[in-house]
């Protein structure tokens, strides 16, 4: 098919030359005009022109298109090696928001532990607390009591110690103070009776 159209080329080509081969440049000395060395410029030209279309044919063409079929599949193995490495990062990027939420989770029950643990612990020392002072009131209230029968007791010796030296003084019967101590007993014993 390309031959039959090189072949009209060539003779349109020809025709051409031929009826043109009477121009008076060619009788001015201009070579490529001349009729003579038309067949010789033909031959040469299809010469030529058959020895760059087989270069250009079977040389640079299967190049460029070795070239062209290498980066569609370089482009093509790019495109899905990236839509894996998507999915992965996709796959990891889950995880990781699985990872972060579980360790939220954790924490938040590591939290309500804390604060149960705290909690218990400050009832426990407040209940502790409440004993010891507890304890520390009915030792008070002991030794309070305590404090208040020794005074009652030296608090009636020492009346009845001044009771003697008042009456004493006074010149009232010369009474010591195991007598008065004896008369207020018969007295606080007639007055219970």
């Amino acid at each position: 098919m390309f031959l039959g159209k090189l072949n009209k080329i060539y003779l349109i080509t020809g025709l051409y030359i031929l009826f043109i081969s009477k121009l008076p440049a060619a009788d001015a000395g201009m070579p490529q005009f001349n009729s003579s060395s038309f067949y010789s410029q033909l031959f040469w030209l299809t010469l030529t022109f058959a020895i760059l279309y087989v270069i250009v044919t079977y040389i640079l063409l299967p190049r460029i298109r070795e070239n062209i079929r290498l980066r569609k599949n370089k482009i093509a193995n790019d495109l899905e090696r990236s839509e894996n490495i998507k999915v992965e990062i996709e796959k990891m990027i889950a995880q990781s928001n699985a990872r972060i939420d579980e360790a939220k989770n954790q924490v938040k029950q590591m939290i309500k532990k804390s604060i149960n643990r705290s909690s218990t612990e400050y009832t426990n020392q407040l209940e502790t607390i409440k004993k010891q002072l507890l304890n520390k009131q009915i030792d008070t209230e002991q030794n309070l009591e305590a404090y208040r029968k020794t005074i009652e007791k030296d608090l009636s010796k020492a009346v009845i110690s001044l009771s003697a030296i008042i009456l004493n003084r006074l010149d009232y019967k010369n009474l010591s103070t195991e007598e008065i101590h004896t008369i207020l007993k018969d007295f606080n014993t007639g007055k219970n009776a």
